[in-house]
């Protein structure tokens, strides 16, 4: 067996597109037309051939040996089948060329024909119709096509045709054998009631707008083979053209060929050179190789999950477009294509295993398949993908300049498990309900910004699992999406609430800061989510009568804190106790209070993150860490929690709702004044008789839940009883 040489084929890059597809028919052609044994793999942002040709006769191949796959498309206008067609020129020559490396296409091209003849004279009469007018006066021109019968006549003529045309394709590919049939199935896809469907990757079937990408082929394969001849001999800048299309070697002689989406770079236009406007680049090898590339991606019917079990197009990794983790794209933007995520593997692979990868082409999330673009970075982030590829070079068909479309690289996603990813199948349901409202035409700006910034962040933490900063912006888009539910009424909220999280969200988003535990610990406190939103008796949907309990209103965590220990001073007049309910899942440790009482914490980032965490399920009494007990509040913060201490303390002593409400209202003095005298009242004589501090932010700093061992530090360091224990 002869040795492998590994050619690096530094002009075939991963992007643009045109150059990703390249590399693909470099290994292709010559694994079916020179070197079976053949492997290819990516490395250092370029393909490497690993073939027993040497780096001569790769270039000897391509240029004496290689016969171009049959690229037809008889179902459009401009592909040179149709009488009358521009393009009819050029894919005469090839029909008629007596070069050998022409007999496949010349097969393909025969297989079109049988069966154009309905099709071509159904064309033909709509032809004759439109051309009545032209040989009359302008008076009479402009009569005949006003007129009725004119008007019926091509009408039906056109149906006819648009009739034929639907079952034309199916008809091919129920006839055509070999090549031809490869390249339909790459450019057309039937679905189960046999309508005609286009992948984005080669446009509508073989042509965007007024390029045939099929017409442009034989084009750019004249412009260097002299196809008259029998050997198809390579013109005489050939050569030089193939090196710079494989190894990026300089060279002159690209010219303004037509490119499409592939190519954004080279296609020319405004801002596109040092100028106002430039002109298009293009090697006649780019076009070729790539469009003999694209070949490899075979469209499939994929039959979706559900009752129906209706089949739909699929190309390989081909998803629905989504303006999210990148700024190319406007959420208010409908004329995407979608995207598609182009593999790419380390590994040495054969074609047949390449072609086993696209086959499939897919990626799944649990048991659906990926459709939208964070769908794919998660099914990414949980190796939910064909093994052996180990990243993906994200790419959107998003139309620009007019109506032209580009293939635009969004970004490359890497293959590697990422810790967690479990945790965002809670959110599923919701995620899909507010990107699907957001994407409506009655949509608000604000439910648009929201829901792309939760689809942000759950892109960039499929991207990073162990970031735990990544996990709280994720909770902090929640936490908004919940406070846009709070702003709206319940009968025109379609997208819900958070739904439950499981404990492995604190995990997953505990970066160690007071900010977290102390949010964490707010939002653990029994039913302290409807005190937010307006919420049913079990906490789980929206409904109008639990606003009566709403008193938060989300801006402000300060007054929010305030007003939820109002509100639960009020619901404990009722009881005989007279104590504050304040039964937490986690409570807060009194070092981190003594720094939010410092006022060295951000508030702000308290309350987005309690948003969020309000909806995780505490039942399991999770233990987050514990910081340092290197600090505690002092006896004024001591003095007003004993004075307002919660029914799980089991204190005997009641809540003083009077001196809560003079904190509140910023009369330190007075509330001060008066907590003296209720401890003393019942037995407890507090270290001093006035208060300094922040009063507004000691009555926020009581609505932190604290655990009973907290209630004995506080009581060591603070009251001595009547007894002096």
């Amino acid at each position: 067996m002869s040795a492998l040489n590994d050619i690096h084929l530094t002009g075939c890059s991963p992007t643009p597109l045109a150059s990703y597809l390249k590399a693909l028919g470099v290994f292709r052609l010559v694994s079916e037309q020179a070197d079976p044994a053949a492997r290819g793999f990516w490395r250092n942002e370029a393909f490497v051939l690993s073939t027993t040709l040497t780096r001569g006769q790769l270039a000897d191949f391509f240029l004496t040996r290689y016969a171009p796959t049959p690229l037809i498309d008889p179902w459009n206008g401009g592909s040179g089948f149709l009488k009358n067609d521009k393009a009819a020129g050029f894919l005469k020559q090839f029909e008629q060329s007596p070069s050998p490396r022409l007999v496949r296409y010349q097969a393909g091209a025969k297989a079109a024909r049988d069966l154009c003849d309905d099709l071509n004279k159904a064309k033909q009469a709509e032809v004759v119709i439109k051309n009545e007018p032209k040989s009359l006066p302008a008076a009479q021109r402009d009569a005949l096509r006003k007129d009725p019968g004119y008007k019926a006549r091509l009408g039906e003529v056109q149906r006819k045709f648009k009739r034929l045309k639907e079952a034309f394709i199916p008809e091919c590919r129920l006839k055509w054998r070999g090549p031809h049939l490869e390249w339909l199935e790459a450019a057309v896809i039937l679905d189960s009631d046999l309508s005609p469907r286009y992948p984005s990757l080669l446009g509508s079937g073989g042509n965007d707008g007024n390029l045939d990408f099929t017409d442009n082929f034989r084009q750019r394969f004249l412009d260097l083979f002299d196809i008259a001849k029998s050997d198809a001999s390579p013109l005489a800048n050939t050569a030089a053209l193939l090196e710079h299309a494989l190894h990026g070697a300089a060279v002159i002689g690209t010219d303004a060929y037509s490119i499409g989406q592939y190519m954004p770079g080279a296609a020319g236009g405004a801002n596109s050179s040092s100028g106002l406007a430039g002109r298009a680049n293009v090697n006649p090898w780019d076009f070729v190789l790539f469009m003999e590339g694209a070949v490899l991606f075979s469209a499939a019917a994929s039959r979706r999950l559900g009752a129906t079990g209706a089949s739909s197009a699929s190309a390989p990794f081909a998803i629905r477009a989504n303006a999210i983790g990148h700024a190319s794209v406007s959420t208010k933007e409908k004329s995407a294509r979608g995207e598609q995520w182009l593999p790419l593997w380390e590994r040495p692979a054969s074609l047949r295993e390449i072609r086993a990868l696209l086959s499939e082409g897919r990626a799944q999330l649990g048991r659906n398949a990926a459709r939208e673009p964070v769908d794919m970075a998660r099914a990414i982030a949980r190796l939910g993908v064909a093994r052996g590829i180990s990243a993906f070079e994200r790419y959107g068909y998003i139309e620009r300049n007019g109506q032209s479309t580009f293939a635009v690289p969004l970004g490359r996603w890497k293959v590697s498990a990422q810790p967690h990813q479990d945790l965002l199948s809670d959110i599923d349901g919701f995620l899909r309900r507010l990107s699907r409202e957001a994407a409506g035409e009655r949509a608000t700006a604000s439910l648009v910004q929201i829901a792309r910034r939760l689809n942000d962040a759950v892109l960039v933490v499929a991207a990073d699992g162990a970031s735990h900063a990544r996990w709280q912006s994720v909770l902090v888009a929640l936490g908004e999406a919940d406070a846009l539910a709070a702003a709206l009424p319940p009968a025109k909220n379609k997208f819900g609430i958070v739904p439950r999280l499981r404990a492995g969200w604190l995990a997953a988003a505990d970066d160690g800061t007071a900010e977290f535990r102390l949010a964490a610990a707010f939002a653990s406190q029994e039913r302290v989510r409807r005190h937010f939103l307006p919420l049913n008796k079990y906490g789980n949907q929206l409904d109008e009568k639990g606003g009566v309990s709403v008193v938060c209103a989300g801006r402000d965590f300060v007054a929010d804190a305030i007003a939820l220990l109002d509100r639960r001073l009020v619901e404990s007049a009722k009881e005989a106790s007279r104590s504050i309910g304040q039964d937490a899942g986690a409570f807060a440790s009194l070092a981190d209070v003594a720094v939010f009482l410092r006022g060295a914490l951000d508030t702000g980032r308290i309350l987005s993150l309690a948003r969020a965490l309000m909806a995780v399920d505490y039942k399991d009494k999770p233990r987050l860490p514990v910081p340092p007990a290197n600090e505690m509040p002092d006896d004024t913060f001591a003095l007003f929690r004993f004075c307002l201490a919660p029914r799980h303390w089991r204190t005997e002593l009641p809540a003083r709702a009077d001196v809560f409400r003079r904190l509140a209202s910023d009369d330190l003095a007075e509330a001060s004044r008066h907590a003296v005298r209720h401890l003393r009242a019942h037995g407890h004589i507090p270290p001093l008789s006035l208060a300094a501090g922040n009063a507004r932010l000691l009555a926020a700093a009581l609505a932190f839940p604290l655990s009973r061992a907290s209630r004995d530090a506080l009581s060591r360091s603070f009251i001595s009883t009547a007894n002096s224990q």
